[in-house]
């Protein structure tokens, strides 16, 4: 009986150290880059936050021109988005992992050459809904999205708006990867 009573008060002891063993950290915040970005003509980077459980905002800022320009159309400027993100299915242990869906706006302005020889500017907006799938495996965040929604502005002759794509002068189009840490 003595043994089986030392053996409980050691038990009793040592749990709590035990259970420091299982308690994991939470990241909160994470810092990514658009993977894409750099060979589309522009970079990207997106710091996103924990607001609620299952819930959190993400904001994009973007320099336009810096990266490989495709369209041969010397772009520069810039761009903005922001998003709230909805998990969906969301593992245990992660604040950041899971399905979601998220509301989007997004802004690029940049001037470039057009066909004509002339310098154009280019201001377009849009909100879109995307659905998409974020990944943490210890600190590294991998995000893959896409989505549409409806664009206004001005429309540039290769359709590309260095975030989005639009089609048919209010259609707008997006997918993206990105790659980060989260802390």
């Amino acid at each position: 009986m003595k043994i089986i009573t030392i053996f409980f008060i050691i038990m009793l002891i040592t749990s709590p150290l035990w259970a420091q063993d299982d308690i994991q950290s939470v990241n909160k915040n994470a810092l990514k880059i658009t993977f894409l970005s750099f060979i589309t003509g522009s970079s990207k980077l997106t710091y996103e936050r924990v607001t609620f459980p299952k819930q959190s905002f993400e904001f994009t800022v973007g320099i336009i021109g810096v990266g490989f320009d495709s369209y041969q159309v010397n772009p520069s400027g810039g761009l903005i988005r922001a998003a709230y993100k909805f998990n969906l299915f969301q593992p245990a242990g992660s604040e950041l992992s899971g399905l979601y869906v998220k509301p989007e706006y997004a802004w690029s302005f940049f001037s470039y050459d057009s066909s004509d020889g002339k310098r154009n500017y280019s201001s377009m907006q849009t909100i879109m809904g995307c659905i998409g799938y974020q990944h943490e495996i210890k600190n590294l965040v991998l995000d893959f999205y896409v989505g549409a929604g409806a664009g206004w502005g001005d429309l540039v002759e290769f359709q590309y708006h260095h975030g989005f794509i639009e089609r048919f002068g209010w259609l707008t189009l997006t997918f993206s990867a990105k790659v980060g840490f989260s802390f």
